[in-house]
């Protein structure tokens, strides 16, 4: 009864997308909720936005609304927005202050970082509006893979770049056999692979791709 054997929660981090999920986004009324629901907890909220701007281009919320009840949020540059690298952590004056601190204390900072901070910068400005780009292409995968005997796929969930299947065969014979093609992805578990869609996938892959999927397991 009790519950003392658990831990005392302090902080909600909330992922959108869902990277386990597939690639799906919440529901801004269910979002705004865990928030709400967090703070009468007395919890902190935290948003990993890692893709938080395939989210935004998905569910057509901007960023700003969709963060609007947190506290903070961490995006990254280098995945669906296509920069070399970088990420930020975002929230109020007093909390990057601490966060400064922090970083200090546990050894972090970079010099003359302001090459790669133009490289986000541009990404902002030109890599944002495309990721439909790769949402559509990643639909039309994850639908042509679901019509193979090897794959399935849930499509409810490829909302975004990226596509969980299971496979009919160890996952990992199948990603040697797309390796063996020039197709690089993920097996995640015995029967379970991730393809992802970005900003460097081309028609022409994405044709190739179904090519080569036809070939090996149609």
């Amino acid at each position: 009864g009790s519950g003392s054997h658990y831990p005392n929660g302090s902080l909600v981090c909330v992922e959108n997308t869902s990277n386990l999920g597939g690639g799906s986004c919440y529901d801004q009324e269910a979002f705004d909720e865990i928030a709400r629901v967090a703070k009468t907890l007395g919890c902190a909220t935290h948003i990993d936005g890692a893709r938080i701007f395939n989210a935004s281009i998905a569910t057509g919320v901007d960023v700003a609304r969709m963060c609007e009840h947190y506290d903070s949020v961490s995006i990254c540059f280098s995945k669906g927005l296509g920069a070399p690298v970088g990420s930020v952590l975002v929230g109020s004056e007093a909390f990057i202050a601490k966060a400064h601190r922090w970083r200090k204390m546990f050894g972090g900072g970079w010099r003359q970082a302001g090459m790669l901070a133009s490289a986000c910068l541009y990404a902002l400005d030109h890599h944002v509006e495309r990721m439909s780009e790769d949402h559509e292409r990643a639909r039309r995968i994850a639908t042509m893979m679901n019509e193979l005997p090897m794959f399935t796929v849930d499509l409810d969930t490829v909302q975004t770049n990226m596509i969980y299947a299971q496979t009919a065969e160890p996952a990992a014979k199948v990603v040697e056999q797309y390796a063996a093609n020039g197709i690089d992805m993920f097996d995640l578990s015995e029967h379970r692979l991730r393809v992802v869609v970005h900003l460097h996938i081309t028609e022409e892959d994405v044709q190739r791709f179904t090519e080569v999927s036809q070939r090996l397991f149609g």
